[in-house]
């Protein structure tokens, strides 16, 4: 006695119904038109939004090795871009939650609880004044005593900030490279006469909060040490 439920699931027809299970299994989608959909806005990103991705890119890198720093130090540093440029980008960041503002907002971070360095943010400050000749990766944090290291037309600038009563920290600093330049900032140009300095080129900064919201950064040369200029 033959069951017919059996022949149902056998011979040629059982092995052409089969034939289809992979693909419906497996599908081939690499040519598929919804793949080369989402393919298409990837590979037509305007230069403009590389750029900003870039620009984000920096600003993340900067806050991590720095820590908070003023909102206007996170502007000044987006040397490319115009004040009103830059504030919208850090705005949708902070929308983005990539950055957020730290206490009252004067300072930018990682996230709302870091702390400001105010040797660093100092040190950020006499860097701005020459941001326009370098490069948005050239600086980065310096080894104790010095919190800055950048790079400016070839040669190496590491920024020390000193305070009150700490004349003594210049002896830590081992000068290894012939093209490195030291700038001391001080809390006043007086001090400069009790420092004993490495045997390399120095220049000599104070940083002066008059009410703006940048202070001005003032620089002498080495030869105030002899003269009694200062």
């Amino acid at each position: 006695m033959k069951w017919p439920l059996k022949t149902q699931y056998h011979g040629s027809a059982f092995l052409s119904r089969c034939a289809h299970i992979p693909a419906i299994l497996d599908p081939d989608t690499s040519s598929c038109a919804f793949r080369e959909e989402k393919r298409i806005p990837q590979e037509k990103r305007t230069r403009r939004e590389a750029m900003l991705l870039t620009d984000e890119q920096y600003v993340i890198k900067w806050l991590s090795q720095y820590g908070p720093l003023p909102k206007a130090q996170v502007v000044r540093l987006l040397r490319d871009k115009s004040p009103t440029t830059a504030e919208r980008l850090l705005n949708r960041m902070k929308r983005d939650q990539r950055i957020a503002d730290v206490g009252d907002g004067y300072y930018l971070g990682l996230d709302p609880y870091c702390t400001p360095d105010q040797r660093v943010i100092l040190a950020v400050w006499v860097l701005l004044q020459f941001i326009d000749r370098v490069e948005p990766l050239a600086h980065y944090p310096a080894t104790y005593p010095s919190q800055l290291f950048f790079l400016k037309e070839n040669i190496g600038y590491e920024i020390v900030v000193l305070y009150e009563g700490e004349q003594h920290l210049p002896r830590l600093l081992q000068h290894r490279e012939e093209d490195l330049k030291y700038i001391f900032v001080l809390p006043k140009i007086q001090m400069v006469h009790q420092l004993v300095l490495p045997r390399a080129p120095c220049l000599f900064s104070t940083v002066e909060f008059q009410g703006e919201e940048e202070p001005q950064v003032h620089f002498f040369a080495e030869e105030v040490r002899g003269n009694g200029t200062a």
